[in-house]
């Protein structure tokens, strides 16, 4: 990756924390309107205020350097090719006009929910334009092959479990079931309220991803995969065993917001593993 590419996945990666940490802290509501924050460029200063108006200047500059990359790459690729940049522009703007809607709705759970989940997608774009520097590489990615069916159902499943823990979290049900691993005393609540019934499933949803990851891991080797493919998929399931381990402080922290911020930031590198898998060319096999 060049220097433009390497600032912009940075800088999209500390947006997308720090949203976390906004969210986390109650500080969404800080700056009452949008996009100003009390009518000023540079308003006076909380720390709620500091962390809501950083957010959204973050936000400008990851602008900005998609705005550079963006033309580097249609420019670079070919055909339908540019429509990688064009598709993320306009979800970059969608997601800029919601982000200004969830002010202006109070912070709706849905309109949250939405604005997360476009943000990841976002993200994959960005990851895939950062990582395909010309339309020749792009083109000899071959994602869409055989051979990487397992990872992209993987991808798919871990998506879902964002958007989902995004779900969860914007509808008060982070302490649905305040203990772990059982919830509420049990295995499986004999009453699952919505809340219940979300939080849980995040849970189970979080213990399928890591079984299937364990799967990928002993494949990768029962079918003497390359060394850099043994060495991400291996990377995947330390991540992931991890990544389930955080889950359970966020549990045991009462949702703290450095907790909740740490669990997205190895989300997202669980997502660029994946997407590093899927990327590395690969022999045909049987599955």
């Amino acid at each position: 990756m060049g220097k433009l590419e390497k600032l912009t996945l940075f800088s999209l990666i500390l947006l997308l924390v720090w949203g976390n940490m906004v969210s986390g802290l109650g500080a969404g509501l800080a700056c009452p309107d949008w996009p100003l924050c009390f009518g000023k460029f540079f308003p006076e200063l909380n720390f709620a205020i500091f962390m809501e108006h950083t957010h959204r200047v973050l936000g400008l500059i990851v602008s900005i350097f998609f705005f550079f990359l963006a033309k580097k790459r249609f420019k670079s690729y070919h055909g339908k090719q540019k429509l990688v940049p064009i598709l993320c522009g306009i979800l970059l703007a969608i997601q800029i006009v919601v982000g200004g809607l969830v002010v202006i709705l109070q912070l709706e759970t849905n309109i949250t929910t939405y604005h997360f989940a476009n943000a990841i997608i976002i993200f994959i774009l960005i990851y895939v334009m950062c990582v395909f520097s010309n339309g020749e590489e792009l083109k000899n990615s071959r994602i869409f092959r055989r051979e990487n069916i397992a990872y992209l159902f993987l991808f798919l499943v871990v998506y879902i479990q964002l958007v989902l823990g995004a779900y969860v979290r914007h509808s008060n049900a982070g302490l649905a079931c305040p203990d772990v691993p059982k919830c509420l005393g049990y295995w499986i609540p004999p009453f699952l309220s919505g809340t219940v019934f979300f939080h849980l499933s995040h849970r189970f949803l979080g213990v399928f991803i890591f079984l299937f990851s364990i799967f990928l891991f002993v494949f990768s080797r029962y079918k003497n995969m390359t060394a850099t493919i043994q060495k991400n998929i291996k990377n995947l399931l330390f991540l992931i065993s991890f990544q389930v381990l955080l889950g359970i402080f966020v549990v045991i922290s009462r949702l703290a917001f450095t907790m909740t911020a740490i669990h997205l930031l190895i989300a997202l590198v669980i997502i660029m593993v994946i997407l590093n898998i899927i990327f590395e060319k690969k022999e045909s096999f049987n599955l």
